[in-house]
């Protein structure tokens, strides 16, 4: 497929998001659909999956948190440098009724936001955003532009509601103020949104985030459940996650080794 081609891009445009994430921009004829990811290679390392979060059919972006030897060496880029990138891949969000909530933790704000800006007037969307301290909210003023309200939470109260995110989503989802909620961001916060879906019987829909290696389904390292995440996902509903044992539970490392998460 052509979409499964490593091509040269040149970063065209970085922008400095917070301290620990910057946005970088490519020229990119190709639409991603919000939710989809890009399989990134920088000179010197191997390839990356990352999650879209702009696409416009001319440019397309990817916003990366400063954690790891990959991320460190693409915060290094300049503008002019090259990378390699294939994609889009993945299967996308899909929108489902009027009335949506979308949960971010941390990073996982990127895709929300261009989920977010891509629905249009017609959509009532309630954000929440959820970090440990105010220097990790992103993409706040993003969401503002999008969304009918923007509620943020931090675990120290430097900013907006001091504790969980799932604490102000659960007070509305008693009065079933939502039609689906979309949740992304570490997988502790995706398995307790689920709990709340499943406990007030609210459709949601969470990105999963595994080891890609090939991003097309063929080696197994991201395999959870019947699920190859990479290609079934790595957006799944509630449905789906309800089949998966390991959710929230267990993940995999590089090797193929189980592991419990926080461990």
């Amino acid at each position: 497929m052509e979409f499964d081609v490593e091509k040269t891009y040149k970063v065209s445009e970085i922008r400095q998001e917070t301290d620990k994430v910057k946005t970088f921009f490519f020229d990119f004829s190709k639409k991603a659909k919000p939710g989809q990811f890009i399989m990134l290679w920088i000179p010197g390392r191997e390839e990356v999956p990352m999650s879209v979060s702009y696409s416009d059919g001319k440019r397309l972006a990817i916003s990366a948190f400063a954690v790891g030897e990959s991320t460190e060496k693409l915060h290094a880029l300049q503008v002019g440098d090259l990378v390699g990138i294939r994609g889009p891949l993945g299967n996308p969000w899909k929108l489902s009724g009027k009335k949506i909530a979308v949960v971010a933790g941390g990073y996982g704000s990127a895709p929300l936001a261009f989920f977010a800006e891509e629905l249009g007037n017609d959509i009532e969307i309630s954000a929440f955003l959820g970090a440990r301290t105010k220097d990790l909210l992103l993409f706040e003023e993003r969401l503002k532009k999008a969304c009918k309200k923007v509620i943020c939470t931090t675990d120290d109260g430097s900013y907006g509601e001091k504790g969980l995110v799932t604490e102000p989503l659960e007070k509305l989802l008693q009065k079933k103020e939502f039609d689906t909620v979309y949740v992304c961001g570490p997988e502790g916060l995706e398995k307790s949104v689920f709990d709340l879906c499943e406990k007030y019987d609210i459709a949601m829909q969470a990105s999963l985030e595994r080891i890609f290696k090939c991003g097309l389904g063929i080696c197994g390292a991201c395999v959870a459940g019947k699920y190859r995440i990479c290609t079934d996902g790595p957006v799944l509903d509630r449905e789906q996650l309800r089949g998966i044992e390991d959710f929230g539970k267990f993940s995999r490392d590089k090797a193929g080794r189980k592991k419990k998460y926080g461990s």
